[in-house]
């Protein structure tokens, strides 16, 4: 009895031993020499509509239920996020709103791999809508300095009035 208790033991001694010495290898991850610059926040952008009045005819035509004295279309609108790391090419990504009807709040989630040092970063946020032009929602140019290893997050500023970095 006492054998194959001590027999157990051995075995699974040896067995646990490679896992032991691998677990302990040193191990570097692709890309662990880069700075990683984050781009995420979450932005609730109000939508334009365009109301009218239904006419006296509209309205007899509707079931009672649906009798609401206005009608409203949301604006199409379009978002375009502009990134600008030194003085490589702004690469725009186009964002749409979550949601179904698109009516959601507006998510930006990007990533970028940088050499650590110092890198002037520009980003923009700009509503396309037709007809009317482009606005700029957010946007920042500043200087970050980048370390190896290590992620900088551009988000927004607790008052929702711009960007900043942490």
């Amino acid at each position: 009895m006492i054998a194959r208790y001590v027999l157990g033991v051995v075995v699974t001694a040896a067995l646990m031993a490679p896992i032991v010495g691998l677990a302990r290898a040193p191990y570097r991850p692709p890309g662990a020499d880069a700075a990683v610059l984050r781009l995420s926040w979450r932005m609730t952008v109000q939508a334009r509509e365009n109301c009218r009045s239904r006419t006296p005819e509209e309205l007899a035509a509707l079931p009672a239920h649906m009798r609401s004295p206005e009608v409203c279309e949301a604006d199409d609108a379009a978002y375009a996020l502009i990134t600008r790391i030194d003085s490589a090419t702004a690469d725009t990504a186009h964002l749409i709103r979550g949601g179904i009807k698109e009516d959601r709040p507006l998510l930006v989630l990007d990533e970028r791999s940088l050499e650590p040092g110092e890198h002037r970063v520009r980003v923009q946020l700009h509503r396309l809508t037709q007809g009317r032009g482009d606005s700029t929602l957010v946007s920042l140019d500043t200087v970050v300095v980048m370390e190896t290893g290590r992620v900088r997050l551009v988000t927004l500023r607790p008052d929702g009035e711009g960007l900043e970095v942490r």
